[in-house]
């Protein structure tokens, strides 16, 4: 009796990997609940395949001296959500400058599977739908996959005045930055830290890509990823580098 209940428990254990692998890959196909963001409207976003993305517009306050028409779209990474970029939209709104933020295909609230190769249709969905709300001036900014996917999507179908990219990948997943940056026809502000070696090796990369004069490289001190730098030391640097590039296209 012993025996055999030995190899009950050791064959439920063998299943139990596969068991947590298949609750985790239903998890990923079935939209969350959308996040509450004090301050912000909820919106759709619908991509050309047919899926809803979660979104929040962060738009300026009554009274404030408003950018009208301009947009930032900001982009999240992998390992996060829309929120990651929630405190930065609500600067920019304070600032008179509207922000809309949005979860990716699979992450958060929005439908379909996570599938890095297809986040492109995202970004160009986000640009459409500034262009229906009346959003003539957009710039796109995203951290890590956000950043590449921001390249990618604006040197396809163009409709961005800037892209703002924080320790983007060349490459992610099928999406392929060091091809598009040649065609990339607005002005990239990269930036990656040092010891984040892979995001440190693309902007080696993007600087050998990048038609001269189009892009502004910059390599930071210490190791932090993505949206995970504006809550380092090189936060306001960062902050910076995205205000120094609306100014500039936008004067």
């Amino acid at each position: 009796m012993r025996e055999a209940r030995r190899r009950r428990v050791l064959a439920s254990a063998s299943l139990l990997p596969l068991v947590l692998l298949l609750a985790a890959a239903c998890a990923d196909d079935t939209p969350g609940k959308p996040l509450p963001a004090a301050g912000a409207s909820i919106e759709r976003v619908t991509t050309a395949d047919g899926l809803a993305l979660d979104a929040r517009l962060f738009a300026p306050p009554a009274g404030a001296a408003e950018r009208a028409g301009h947009l930032v779209v900001l982009l999240h990474m992998y390992h996060a959500d829309q929120s990651a970029w929630w405190e930065t939209a609500r600067d920019l709104a304070a600032g008179g400058v509207a922000a809309l933020t949005l979860d990716f295909r699979g992450f958060g609230a929005s439908e379909g599977e996570k599938n890095g190769s297809e986040i492109e249709r995202d970004v160009i969905a986000a640009l459409a739908w500034a262009r229906e709300r009346g959003y003539d001036r957009v710039v796109l900014a995203g951290a890590s996959m956000g950043g590449t996917a921001a390249i990618v999507a604006a040197s396809e179908v163009g409709g961005a005045d800037g892209v703002l990219a924080l320790s983007a990948p060349s490459s992610f997943r099928g999406l392929d930055a060091d091809r598009a940056l040649p065609e990339l026809g607005v002005p990239l502000v990269a930036l990656a830290a040092e010891d984040d070696v892979s995001a440190a090796e693309s902007l080696e990369r993007f600087e050998e890509r990048c038609a001269p004069g189009r892009c502004q490289l910059t390599l930071l001190p210490g190791r932090g990823h993505g949206t995970d730098l504006l809550e380092t030391r090189e936060g306001p640097r960062v902050r910076g580098a995205l205000d120094a590039l609306l100014e500039r296209v936008w004067g």
